[in-house]
């Protein structure tokens, strides 16, 4: 979590979850609030929000998404996550994607994305990271399940190690964009199915 405080002070949006209440549970992972929403005390507002990056450019202003941002790039999803539609994303860092990366047996999580790519598994990869809407972390927790963009449901997990969707521990919650929130991942989920 040390890692991360640096990225959440200086970026002004972040993945985030939208939820009934923006109080957390103890077992749940802390809220992250930029240092522009520290300031106003809570969470912007609907009109100050249209001034914040989009889930796209605070990924790329974060500096530790950018094996995500190059995945992003290569499927041709950027403009999507630079619109205006409301997505939750839950976003593997660049060490998730590395230990990925090794498990299976590649140099670097971008050859990871190029082989997925290649593989014409990328999207469905991708789209098992992100859900439609706006969902803070409480309602996450408090759901217990998420459809994601494909179709497909990831279970929401809360142990003594603290909060997992689809078994990646969620390291970091409730970064706010333009167009929805953040959850940072110390993991890569596979879609149940995966390469079949």
């Amino acid at each position: 979590m040390k890692k991360y405080a640096g990225f959440l002070s200086v970026a002004v949006l972040s993945f985030t979850v939208v939820g009934c209440s923006d109080t957390m549970s103890p077992a749940a992972p802390s809220a992250a609030m930029s240092v522009s929403e520290e300031a106003r005390g809570g969470v912007p507002n609907e009109n100050s929000r249209a001034a914040l990056p989009t889930i796209a450019e605070t990924a790329v202003k974060a500096g530790s998404f950018n094996t995500l941002v190059y995945a992003l790039g290569k499927a041709g999803l950027v403009d999507t996550f630079n619109g205006s539609r409301q997505f939750t994303v839950f976003a593997p860092t660049d060490a998730a994607f590395g230990a990925a990366a090794q498990a299976f047996g590649f140099g670097s999580g971008e050859a990871l994305i190029d082989y997925l790519y290649d593989q014409g598994l990328l999207a469905q990869v991708l789209t098992y990271h992100v859900a439609t809407g706006d969902r803070r972390a409480q309602a996450v927790l408090s759901s217990g399940r998420l459809i994601m963009l494909d179709g497909n449901v990831a279970l929401v997990t809360v142990d003594g190690e603290g909060a997992k969707i689809d078994g990646a521990p969620i390291e970091a919650t409730d970064i706010i964009a333009s167009n929805g929130i953040i959850h940072v991942l110390g993991g890569v989920m596979l879609p149940p199915g995966f390469g079949e």
